[in-house]
């Protein structure tokens, strides 16, 4: 049997909240291939999607960054932790502000 071999994408825009965002720099993905499914990884977020399809990844790592979003940078930075602070920062700098597409 064949093995695939990983493969890396890299994302320029991402739906988040419901609009499609312009990204300030681009997300880069490991799209590993395990039996009949695809496996999205993100080191630099920490995102984990297991999908049948490329797109459906792609959907569900924009998700995955849509509730980080919601959960950091939602949230008054006084209730959250210095490593939330960081992770709020790193995702504000990813989807600047008023870039809507």
């Amino acid at each position: 049997m064949f093995k695939i071999a990983d493969q890396v994408i890299s994302l320029d825009r991402l739906k988040i909240n419901g609009r499609v965002h312009r990204l300030a720099r681009r997300l880069t993905i490991t799209v590993e291939h395990e039996d009949d499914r695809l496996i999205l990884s993100d080191e630099e977020f920490g995102l984990v999607v297991s999908a049948t399809t490329l797109e459906e990844g792609i959907a569900g790592i924009s998700d995955e960054l849509s509730m980080l979003w919601e959960v950091y940078v939602d949230e008054d930075p006084a209730n959250l932790t210095p490593d939330a602070i960081c992770l709020r920062n790193n995702l504000t700098s990813l989807v600047p502000a008023g870039v809507i597409l």
